[in-house]
């Protein structure tokens, strides 16, 4: 009786074991039973922004596609990743895409993507990696400048050759992401990291550097792009001049824009703000007048980037013009310039209201040379360029022309300028 009962115990064990071994070997089978589960089911632990989306295409075996991006509530966002996406190559083996993302400040977004091309063994053949980054706020991708702010192209450089041992060739078309620790600088295949917190002056992200808020745009008139225009710029100030000279613009509902010199803005800083405040223009006219036409690029640097700090200090904002003292400047300055955002603005009527201080004379010059696309240059240190401008501004409004910004001419009247 008791071998009987030990019989049926074995073989109750034996069929347990069956089970267990057939059921282990069947989940072996199923588990195993998709090749591309590993390209299907990514970790999100690192996608921190955007909803996940997913396309898969196994109907070609010759050209599998397992494609993991985020969409977002910004549709400008959204278009520039699916065009990334309609780009990928479309290539023999398996194309796997997957993806970071990133939020700071419910403001940006950044997704870092990497692209492989795969064997059919899943080993890699190809690989890409691709950055967007962008300003939901704004509605656009983010920029260099709209991060960085004084001699970032240089600071960009130093990093990558200190980082990454590497001379990029290229610096302001490099590309960034962000975190909330740092924003991430990537050209020529390599990647270099600046904290936030080591990099204080030229950090002007919103709320990670010693970001200034900008003073609010108060004053500002429309513009007909159809209509004739005129820029009326003024070089060497502030001075004691300068109030009155904007008093009449104002008066007249007309624009102008402001070369100054970065020694004379910390000499009348309620100018400088009333300025920005009744959207006038404020340019870049060099520290203390020295030429920089030269290929000393510390020198050009000190006397471009010094004005524009104090101009950033005082306002929140910065100048985008930049006019070299007598005009003169040669390929180093362009490029300094150029690199870091800045545009070299000259101009094609000149008053010399420096040379004869007479207000007839200044009038009649600026009269003489104008035309659609004009851009005449004064000096706001003079009564006698005072008091002809409060003449010439009505009388250039009655022949029809509009008086506007520097940035707005060229807007507009880029070809009619020939600068």
């Amino acid at each position: 009786m008791i071998k009987g009962k030990k019989l049926r115990y074995e073989r109750l064990i034996f069929v347990i074991a069956v089970f267990l071994l057939f059921s282990f070997g069947i989940s072996r089978i199923l588990g195993s039973g998709d090749p591309y589960k590993a390209l299907k089911e990514v970790s999100n632990q690192t996608k921190l922004a955007g909803e996940q989306k997913e396309q898969f295409n196994e109907e070609n075996e010759e050209q599998l596609r397992f494609l993991h991006y985020p969409q977002f509530e910004s549709e400008s966002m959204n278009t520039k990743i699916n065009e990334y996406i309609k780009k990928l190559p479309q290539e023999n083996g398996i194309t796997f895409l997957d993806y970071e993302s990133n939020s700071l400040n419910d403001r940006y977004v950044s997704v870092k993507f990497h692209y492989q091309l795969l064997d059919k063994e899943q080993k890699p053949l190809k690989e890409d990696y691709q950055y967007i980054s962008f300003d939901l706020e704004a509605n656009r991708e983010i920029r260099l400048q709209d991060i960085f702010r004084g001699n970032y192209v240089d600071l960009i450089s130093e990093e990558f050759q200190k980082q990454a041992n590497k001379k990029i060739t290229a610096p302001d078309k490099a590309v960034i992401s962000l975190d909330e620790e740092a924003v991430h600088v990537h050209c020529d295949n390599a990647s270099v990291k600046l904290k936030y917190s080591d990099y204080q002056k030229y950090i002007k992200l919103a709320g990670k550097g010693t970001n200034k808020k900008p003073l609010e745009v108060k004053r500002k008139l429309k513009i007909d792009p159809k209509k004739p225009m005129i820029a009326l710029t003024f070089d060497d100030g502030p001075s004691p001049y300068t109030d009155e000279v904007m008093k009449v613009f104002e008066e007249h509902q007309a624009n102008a824009s402001f070369f100054m010199l970065g020694q004379n803005i910390q000499n009348y800083p309620d100018t400088v703000k009333h300025m920005v405040e009744n959207g006038f223009e404020i340019c870049n006219h060099s520290w203390d007048h020295k030429s920089i036409e030269s290929d000393d690029r510390q020198h050009i640097r000190k006397e471009v980037f010094d004005t524009q700090d104090v101009l950033y200090e005082l306002t929140g904002h910065e100048a985008v013009y930049v006019r070299p003292p007598y005009g003169a400047w040669n390929d180093t300055t362009k490029q300094v310039l150029n690199q870091n955002g800045l545009q070299v603005a000259l101009w094609n009527v000149d008053s010399e209201d420096w040379k004869n201080r007479d207000k007839q004379i200044t009038l009649e010059r600026a009269k003489a040379g104008e035309f659609d696309g004009a851009m005449i240059l004064f000096h706001d240190l003079y009564p006698t360029t005072l008091e002809a401008v409060k003449e010439l501004v009505p009388y250039l409004q009655s022949k029809g022309y509009q008086l506007v910004t520097v940035s707005e001419l060229f807007k507009y009247k880029s070809e009619k300028t020939g600068l």
